[in-house]
C-alpha cells in the first residue's frame, strides 16, 4: 500500500513539475540519441559496404601481371585449397566519343577515357539500373554519370577505335552500378589521354578479341562471413594471398618462356643476338580490397566517424550529470516537508527515495527510448545522405545496434538517476523533525569587492544585489558556468575540427608539395627525351627527378608501408618539395649526408625522434637500418626521404621513375587538361598526376567530414539551449519567494527581470571564456583520437570559429532570458509568499 502511495505521488510529480521532467527527457534524449546514432553509423555503413559486395561477389584477392594471364592461370589458382572462386576479366582502357546522337552534339564535346570491361558471370557482378544488360556485341552500358555530364540517353552510341575490339560503334542499351566502381572520385590512372580514367563502361566478353586476361579476380573461402576491413577477414585475406604466392614464380616463368618462346630457342640464344635478361619479365602483382583508394576511403570514413562518437557524448553524459544533480537536488529541497511528514509516518528511506528514482527513471527512459529511435534513424540516414556525394551503393542499411542503445541507455540512468539518488539521500539522513521545517536560507556573507570601496560604491543597489547572489549559491553558480563552459566548448570543438580537417589540404600542396604535376614513367624507358621537351616548354618552370616506392618501414615493433622519395638532384629537388623541420619553426632543411628524413605523422606511429633508427626491407628481404635525421612537415599519407648515396647503399641502384613539374604560372582548366594531354602523348610516361585533381579529389572527401561535424555542432548547439534554459528554472524556482518580495516592494517588469538575467549574463560571460579555453583543448584530443595513419589533421582553431561558437552561446543567453521574462511574469506573489509553516 506504502509503494503504491509513493508510485502514485511520482506520477504527480511529473505533472506538477513538467518542465523539470521535460528537461530531464531532453537531457537523456540528447545523450542516447547522438551516443547511439552516431556510434552506430560506423557499423551501419561498413555492414552496408560488406552486404554489397557480399551481393555482388566482388574479389577478395585480384592479379595483374605485365605480361597479361592465360585460362593456365585460371586453373593452377582454381587449385588452391584457401580460393574459393576465380574469374578472368577482360579490360581495356578506351578514348570514347559519342556519335548518332538522339540530341544535338555540343561544341564543347571532349573524348572521354573509360574502363571498358567484359560483363562478368560469376564475380564482380554489376548491377542494371536501366534498360538492360548488352546482348549483342553491338550493345554497351555505362554508369549514370556518363550520360548525366555527356548530355547523352540510353539509345545513343558512342565509338571507340581498337583493333582489338569487335566493334567501333556502339549502342548504350543501359546504365549500371559497379562494385569496382563504387567511389565517386577514384577511378584509377591510365596511360591514354590526361592520365585519368573518367568512366567505367561494360559490353560482351565477346567484344575482345585478346586470348590473355587483364586481371584475375578471386574470393578467398570463408571471407564472406566476416565483415569486410575487419581483423577476422584480413587474417583471411592474407593467409589466401601467401598461398597464392607459392605459385606465384612457376606461372610467371611459365608465362615468360610462352611469350618469348621463339626468342628463347637454343638457336635465338646460341646466336647471341637475343639476352634472356633484357626481355620484359612476366611479373604478378597481388592486390586486395585495402589497396583500392575508394574502398579505403570509404573505410577510413567508418572509422573516423566511430572514433568522433567515442568522444563527444562523454562531454554529454558529463554535463547530464551535473544538471540532474542540481534539478534533482532543487525538487528534493522543495519537498523537504513532505519528506519530513513521509518519514513521520514510518515509510522507509528506500521508499522515499523510489519517488524521486521513478521520477528521474521515467524521464530518463522515456527520453533515452526516443532518443534511440531518432538517432538510430535520424543520424545514420543523414550521415549517409552526405556520403552519397562520394559514394555509389544501391541500397543503405540501418540495423538495430543493441550494444549502442544499451550502453547509451545504461550510462544515461547512472548519470540522471544516480543524481537523484544522490540528491535525496543528501536530505533523507536528517530526522522528520528538522524536514518538516523549512530550510534555513543561506546567510549573506560580505564578498571581496565591498573590501574595495573605489569599486562597490559605484554599484548600484540592483547590481550590488546581484553581485552577492553570485557568490551566495555557490553550487549553482559553478554549476550554470561548467554547463556554459562544456557546451561552448563542444560548439568550438566542432568549428576547429572543421578548421582543421579543411586546411590539410591547403597545408600539404602550400607548405610541402610545391609541384603542379607528377610524371610517372614506364619502366626501362629513357627519360632523356621527355625532359628535353620539359626543358624547352615556357610554361614549365622547374622539373625534379625522383625515385618513389612503396616500402615498408618499421621501428619499436611495428611497421608500415610509406612512400620512399629519393631525388636525383637535391637542387632541383626543393624547388618541388620543402622539407620543413617541425621541430625548428618549420624551417627549411636540406636533403644530405646518410640519414633518412621522416613525415612528422609517421614518425608518430613508429614513436621515433631524431637521432633513432628506422628499419628497411630491401627486395630480397635484408634489413637495413638507417638513423633519423629530421622530421619534417606533412599531412596526408606517410613519406621518407633519403639521400641518393643512401639509397643506393640500402636499396640498390638508383633509378628515376618519376618527374616533378613545377609551372611558372597557374593555368586554366582546359590548358591545364590540354598539358596533360601532351605529356600523355610521350612514350616514356605511364600516368600522369595532376595536383589540382588530387586537391579536388581530397577536398571532396573532407567536405563529407565536415557535414559531419556540423552535425556535431548542431547536437551541441542544442544541447546548449537545454542546460542553459533548464538552469535559468532551477534559478526561478529557488527564489520565487525572493522575486515575489521584489514584486511587492514595487519593483517593474524590467528591474525583475535584470535580476534575474544580469547573473545569466555574467555566468554566460565566465562560461564562454572558460569554454573557448577548453574547447581548444578538447579539439587538439578528438583530432588526435580521430585521425588515421595517413592523415595529420592541422592543430589550429581558426579566428572566425571563436566568434561563431561564442555568438552562438550568447543568442542562447538572450533567448533564455526571453523566456525568462514570460516565467518571472507569472509568478503568483500571493502563493510564493504565504507562510509554509
Amino acid at each position: 500500500m506504502k509503494n503504491k502511495t509513493i508510485i502514485i505521488s511520482s506520477f504527480r510529480k511529473m505533472t506538477q513539475s513538467s518542465k523539470r521532467f521535460i528537461s530531464l527527457l531532453c537531457m537523456a534524449l540528447l545523450g542516447v540519441g547522438f551516443y547511439a546514432g552516431i556510434s552506430s553509423t560506423s557499423q551501419d555503413m561498413l555492414s552496408t559496404l560488406d552486404s554489397y559486395l557480399d551481393q555482388t561477389q566482388a574479389y577478395d584477392l585480384q592479379i595483374q601481371s605485365t605480361l597479361g594471364l592465360t585460362k593456365a592461370d585460371v586453373t593452377s589458382l582454381e587449385k588452391l585449397s584457401d580460393v574459393a572462386s576465380v574469374q578472368g576479366i577482360y579490360a581495356k582502357d578506351e578514348l570514347i566519343e559519342p556519335v548518332a546522337r538522339t540530341t544535338t552534339r555540343q561544341e564543347n564535346d571532349e573524348t572521354a577515357i573509360a574502363k571498358v570491361i567484359g560483363v562478368p558471370k560469376q564475380l564482380n557482378k554489376i548491377t542494371l539500373v536501366k534498360g538492360q544488360l548488352p546482348q549483342k556485341d553491338n550493345e554497351i552500358v555505362v554508369e549514370e554519370a556518363y550520360l548525366k555530364k555527356n548530355k547523352v540517353k540510353i539509345g545513343d552510341s558512342l565509338k571507340m577505335n581498337d583493333p582489338d575490339l569487335t566493334n567501333e560503334t556502339y549502342q548504350i542499351v543501359g546504365t549500371v552500378k559497379s562494385p569496382l566502381y563504387f567511389s565517386k572520385v577514384h577511378r584509377g590512372t591510365t596511360s591514354l589521354g590526361d592520365g585519368r580514367i573518367d568512366y567505367f563502361m561494360y559490353v560482351k566478353p565477346s567484344v575482345f578479341k585478346q586470348d590473355m586476361y587483364s586481371a584475375i579476380a578471386l574470393t578467398v573461402k570463408g571471407a564472406k562471413q566476416e565483415m569486410t576491413s575487419q581483423t577476422a577477414y584480413l587474417d583471411r585475406i592474407s593467409a589466401a594471398k601467401k598461398e597464392v604466392e607459392t605459385i606465384k614464380n612457376a606461372q610467371e616463368t611459365q608465362r615468360f618462356e610462352t611469350v618469348y618462346a621463339d626468342y628463347l630457342s637454343p638457336v635465338a640464344l646460341a646466336s647471341g643476338q637475343v639476352n634472356r635478361d633484357s626481355l620484359p619479365p612476366a611479373k604478378w602483382y597481388i592486390t586486395d580490397r585495402q589497396d583500392d583508394t575508394g574502398y579505403k576511403d570509404f573505410v577510413d570514413a567508418t572509422k573516423s566517424i566511430a572514433k568522433v562518437g567515442r568522444v563527444f557524448p562523454v562531454v554529454f553524459y558529463v554535463i547530464a550529470v551535473l544538471i540532474s544533480l542540481v534539478s534533482m537536488a532543487r525538487m528534493v529541497e522543495e519537498d523537504r516537508s513532505e519528506i519530513g511528514t513521509l518519514k513521520a509516518l514510518g515509510f522507509s528511506n528506500p521508499a522515499i527515495a523510489l519517488k524521486y528514482v521513478l521520477f528521474s527513471l521515467s524521464a530518463t527512459l522515456v527520453g533515452g527510448i526516443i532518443g534511440m529511435i531518432i538517432g538510430l534513424n535520424l543520424i545514420p540516414n543523414l550521415i549517409w545522405n552526405i556520403y552519397t556525394t562520394l559514394f555509389v551503393i544501391p541500397k543503405f542499411i540501418v540495423l538495430f545496434q543493441p550494444i549502442y542503445c544499451l550502453t547509451g541507455l545504461a550510462i544515461a540512468l547512472i548519470c540522471i538517476c544516480g543524481g537523484a539518488l544522490i540528491a535525496v539521500y543528501r536530505e533523507l539522513i536528517y530526522t522528520p523533525s528538522i524536514l518538516m521545517r523549512p530550510k534555513a536560507p543561506k546567510a549573506g556573507k560580505r564578498i571581496l569587492l565591498e573590501h574595495v570601496p573605489a569599486i562597490w560604491n559605484r554599484f548600484s543597489f540592483s547590481n550590488k544585489i546581484v553581485m552577492r547572489n553570485l557568490f551566495r549559491y555557490k553550487t549553482r553558480a559553478i554549476v550554470t558556468i561548467l554547463g556554459i563552459a562544456g557546451c561552448t566548448a563542444l560548439i568550438l570543438a566542432g568549428f576547429g575540427l572543421k578548421d582543421s580537417i579543411t586546411d590539410i589540404v591547403n597545408y600539404q600542396y602550400g607548405n610541402v608539395f610545391k609541384y603542379d604535376k607528377l610524371v610517372s614513367l614506364k619502366a626501362n624507358t629513357d627519360d632523356k627525351t621527355l625532359l628535353n621537351v620539359l626543358s624547352e616548354n615556357d610554361q614549365v618552370a622547374h622539373t625534379a627527378n625522383l625515385s618513389m616506392a612503396t616500402k615498408k618501414v618499421s621501428s619499436h615493433g611495428k611497421a608500415y608501408d610509406v612512400t620512399v622519395v629519393v631525388p636525383d638532384d637535391t637542387k632541383t629537388f626543393k624547388q618541388v618539395i620543402s622539407l620543413n623541420d617541425i621541430n625548428r619553426d618549420k624551417q627549411a632543411v636540406s636533403l644530405n649526408g646518410n640519414q633518412a628524413i621522416v613525415s612528422q605523422k609517421l614518425a608518430k606511429l613508429l614513436k621515433v625522434k631524431e637521432k633513432d633508427t628506422i628499419t628497411f626491407k630491401d627486395s630480397r628481404d635484408e634489413i637495413h637500418e638507417v638513423k633519423v635525421g629530421k622530421i619534417v612537415e606533412n599531412y596526408i599519407q606517410n613519406y621518407v626521404y633519403l639521400p641518393k648515396a643512401t639509397s643506393q647503399a640500402i636499396l640498390g641502384e638508383y633509378e628515376t621513375n618519376v618527374i616533378a613539374i613545377k609551372l611558372k604560372n597557374k593555368l586554366s582548366a582546359q590548358a591545364d587538361q590540354k598539358f596533360d594531354a601532351s605529356l600523355m602523348t610521350n612514350q616514356s610516361v605511364a600516368s600522369v598526376i595532376n595536383s589540382k585533381t588530387t586537391v579536388t579529389m581530397i577536398n571532396d572527401t573532407m567536405t563529407s567530414l565536415n557535414l559531419v561535424v556540423l552535425i556535431l555542432i548542431v547536437s551541441s548547439a542544442i544541447l546548449a539551449f537545454v542546460v542553459m534554459y533548464n538552469l535559468a528554472t532551477i534559478n526561478i524556482s529557488e527564489r520565487k519567494r525572493e522575486i515575489a518580495t521584489l514584486k511587492v516592494l514595487g519593483f517593474y517588469d524590467q528591474e525583475t527581470d535584470a535580476y534575474i538575467t544580469k547573473e545569466n549574463t555574467i555566468f554566460t560571460i565566465v562560461g564562454i571564456i572558460l569554454g573557448l579555453v577548453s574547447g581548444v583543448y578538447l579539439c587538439h584530443f578528438i583530432i588526435s583520437t580521430c585521425e588515421t595513419d595517413t592523415l595529420m589533421f592541422v592543430r589550429h582553431v581558426n579566428t572566425i570559429s571563436f566568434v561563431f561558437a561564442t555568438a552562438l552561446t550568447v543568442s542562447f543567453t538572450l533567448i533564455v532570458n526571453v523566456m525568462t521574462h514570460f516565467s518571472l511574469k507569472k509568478i503568483d506573489m500571493i502563493d510564493a509568499l504565504k507562510n509554509i509553516e
